[in-house]
């Protein structure tokens, strides 16, 4: 294996590295590892501002419940007033106490369709789920892909899950997400922000010719609904072969060009999770719980820069 003298972009310390793998800006091990970390520290207080949120929600359902059970339960009192030493020296009607499971109405919710208590969205499998009602008119921001967005929810919804949605279908390729990104944007208010993610299921399949004229097919759809618009750049496959990865690269780097030209944003992952099998699930192709929150931080950001 030959190595090359490489410079680091983002400390500018030179470094003996085999270039067969890099692509574009080289990083450095070293400011890979604290950028992990600093997506880490992201994920930590994202995760605190949930857990307080929880918490919140909780006393506040706790302080309703209690106020209305206890009106209830005086409303229905019916107290009689007797002489002393009379038959009838207890109340007549001493009242019911109405019991009452709180959480019945979560029974009816299904593992695939989940509606946060501040009313974000995820919905999973091949329907897509019409939003709530009260989801704002704009500035809504939406994830759709394949099952690599799976669970990334936990951290891309922050504080704003009332106007942010995690639309996940599993197995889905280009032309599946095409067909139905429309009905996943209806009632999303004007010009959403979305993040695609979609393509791994295609490579190896299709030959870049058509896996390109896929993504214009899927950029006219979306131009047509919104003109805010991000493409999640394809992870490396450590399960793959190298011929795969250079496949999948060589999309990435099509990508690239084609979202400058169209006007979108184009986020790139590759250096972050390449040789990073500590982020993947034993199967060499999802991500673990680590790695999805790495994922779901840095789409969280640039919906954020984008909104902003």
């Amino acid at each position: 294996m030959s190595g090359k003298l490489i410079q680091c972009d983002a400390c500018s310390m030179w470094e003996v590295k085999d270039t067969a793998g890099a692509s574009g800006c080289y990083k450095c091990e070293k400011c890979i590892q604290v950028e992990l970390l600093k997506d880490r520290v992201g994920e930590l207080e994202k995760q605190v501002d949930d857990l307080g949120f929880v918490r919140e929600t909780e006393s506040f359902l706790d302080k309703s419940y209690s106020t209305i059970v206890t009106s209830k339960v005086l409303e229905e009192r019916r107290w009689e007033t007797v002489r002393k030493g009379g038959k009838h020296g207890m109340p007549t009607s001493p009242g019911v106490v109405p019991l009452v499971n709180r959480f019945t109405d979560l029974e009816a919710v299904g593992t695939e369709d989940v509606f946060t208590l501040s009313g974000g969205l995820a919905c999973d499998a091949n329907r897509a789920v019409e939003p709530k009602p009260n989801r704002p008119k704009s500035g809504n921001a939406i994830v759709v892909g394949d099952s690599i967005v799976r669970g990334t929810d936990r951290s891309f919804y922050g504080n704003r899950r009332d106007a942010r949605m995690v639309c996940c279908l599993p197995g889905a390729r280009i032309q599946d997400v095409t067909d139905r990104v429309q009905k996943i944007l209806k009632g999303e208010g004007e010009q959403p922000e979305v993040v695609v993610h979609v393509g791994t299921n295609d490579v190896g399949k299709k030959g870049m010719n058509i896996l390109q004229c896929d993504f214009r097919e899927l950029g006219k759809m979306l131009k047509s609904r919104t003109s805010r618009v991000v493409i999640s750049g394809l992870l490396p496959v450590p399960r793959a072969g190298e011929s795969r990865n250079n496949e999948i690269r060589d999309l990435n780097g099509w990508l690239r060009n084609w979202c400058m030209g169209q006007g979108f944003r184009f986020l790139d992952h590759w250096d972050l999770f390449w040789s990073k099998g500590e982020l993947y699930k034993r199967d060499g192709l999802h991500l673990n719980r680590w790695g999805t929150s790495i994922l779901a931080g840095r789409v969280a950001t640039a919906t954020r820069v984008v909104l902003n």
